[in-house]
């Protein structure tokens, strides 16, 4: 065990993240401002979105899947829907409830009136969405799961699914909730791409290799009374542009310096969108900087801060290292047998069952004493429910949390909320459930004020006229 966290110390153990996949593909700059500059967006809130991303996740197992019926009439989608939404009206009511306590808890400005409204259309736009494209052409699934985390360490890809609907046929299919906006998703911009970059992880959860389609059904962006559908099969240069930017993106993380082309249109920067000055400074930046056209004390102040954010980058990659680990005993030992070493070893702990939940905390317990454990309260870890077949350890059902209370026998993980703590009983209570170690990314956070100081330094130490009537690059 210790030879392989060894040999993890000289390894980059950094996953790429679907969003950050299709941020990439729109352009390769606008993942570079995040990773390694550190700019950020600007003060968005999306608690009216997060909000129906909890209300859909715990209906689509239930409500939705209980009113599933294929090959409807308009007349018919209005109806289902209806009904939908009144057998849901319990979970849309605590979910509002839930996002107004926390707002408050986190100070943030006073939820608006419309808040209520806004939740109840969007869940009921999403759900004629739904009914229209997606259950008038496909019969009723099985079983859903939803929010599930997926890492692909192999191919050092990670990404959060908001629904997978399994069908009785062992085939899958695909849901991106847009729960955002009201506007129409198209076959273009970040949604498509992540999308994408979800059905690779989706063919790897259920296959083991990211390029077997076979067992693939469907994918769809759901969005406001409609939804997207990309034809099958799917265009190989479309498949391998989202392969390709993942690597662009993964060798930035690890440290290295790709060359990154503007496309033939930038969404942000060409619309004059949000933190396109930033893009257009950074870009120029650079290029002063390789043609060594900069000012000696700014040239090394800006030396410093590049250095730095890749020292932090470093930092980043030591929150994926436990999964490295596991996923290198598996493939070393097998399964069982790799879980077995690693439990041995206080890695992991396994034999638990969910017992209950109360308000955002979910208590396990194990059926006999397994031993000593090394857990210990506020370690954040990650809940993985053993599911049937051949699914990998690190694709299956999970949530994270942080540890409240242990003893050998005992484990209570608060939750981010009441929500996913209900989520968290639905989906792993007839499951047995493996506890592995994990870690918050706190990077962009870290890496923002550096951002900020960068600009400063140019503010003060460069004339305004130094990159030329480049309309406020240092503004």
């Amino acid at each position: 065990m210790r030879d392989a966290y060894k040999t993890m110390a000289r390894t980059k153990t950094h996953l790429v993240q679907s969003r950050e996949i299709a941020t990439t593909c729109v352009c390769p700059y606008l993942f570079k401002m995040s990773y390694p500059f550190g700019v950020v967006g600007g003060e968005r809130d999306y608690l009216v979105a997060n909000t129906v991303h909890d209300v859909i996740s715990l209906a689509a197992p239930t409500t939705i899947l209980d009113n599933w019926q294929q090959g409807k009439s308009e007349i018919d989608f209005e109806n289902i829907t209806k009904t939908i939404e009144k057998e849901s009206s319990g979970i849309v009511e605590k979910a509002i409830v839930h996002a107004k306590d926390k707002a408050r808890t986190e100070g943030r400005a006073p939820v608006l009136e419309t808040f209520d409204y806004e939740i109840q259309d969007r869940f009921h736009g999403l759900l004629m969405g739904l009914a229209k494209r997606i259950m008038k052409k496909y019969e009723q699934p099985k079983r859903a799961v939803t929010e599930i985390t997926i890492t692909n360490v192999k191919e050092v890809h990670e990404g959060r699914i908001d629904a997978i609907f399994e069908f009785h046929d062992g085939r899958y299919g695909l849901i991106d909730w847009k729960t955002n906006d009201i506007n129409k998703a198209t076959g273009g911009g970040t949604d498509k791409w992540q999308l994408i970059a979800n059905f690779l992880l989706a063919n790897y959860r259920y296959t083991e290799d990211e390029n077997n389609w076979s067992r693939c059904f469907f994918g769809s962006i759901v969005y406001y009374e409609g939804a997207y559908i990309p034809r099958f099969p799917m265009n190989e240069d479309t498949i391998n542009k989202v392969k390709n930017d993942r690597r662009f993106a993964h060798e930035i993380l690890c440290g290295g310096r790709p060359h990154a082309q503007k496309p033939a249109f930038c969404p942000i920067c060409d619309r004059d969108g949000e933190s396109s000055s930033d893009c257009r400074f950074y870009r120029e930046d650079s290029r002063r900087a390789r043609e060594g056209n900069l000012p000696v004390d700014y040239a090394k102040i800006r030396r410093l801060l590049v250095a730095r954010r890749y020292l932090v980058l470093d930092e980043r990659g030591e929150t994926h290292k436990h999964k490295f680990v596991i996923n290198a005993l598996i493939d070393r030992l097998g399964k069982d047998a790799a879980l077995h070493e690693l439990e041995k070893n206080g890695v992991i702990h396994t034999g638990y069952h969910v017992h209950s939940v109360n308000a955002n905390s979910v208590t396990l317990v194990k059926n006999n004493n397994g031993g000593i454990t090394l857990l210990e309260p506020r370690k954040i870890v990650r809940m993985i429910g053993k599911e049937e077949g051949n699914i990998p350890l690190l694709a299956s059902v999970n949530e994270k949390g942080f540890v409240r209370e242990v003893d050998d026998t005992r484990l209570v993980v608060d939750l981010d909320g009441k929500i996913i703590a209900e989520r968290a009983q639905k989906q792993l209570s007839h499951l047995s459930i493996i506890i592995i170690p994990d870690e918050i990314n706190l990077t962009r956070r870290v890496l923002e004020p550096m951002h900020r100081f960068h600009k400063l330094a140019a503010d003060v130490m460069l004339p305004p006229e130094f990159f030329g009537n480049q309309n406020g690059y240092l503004t």
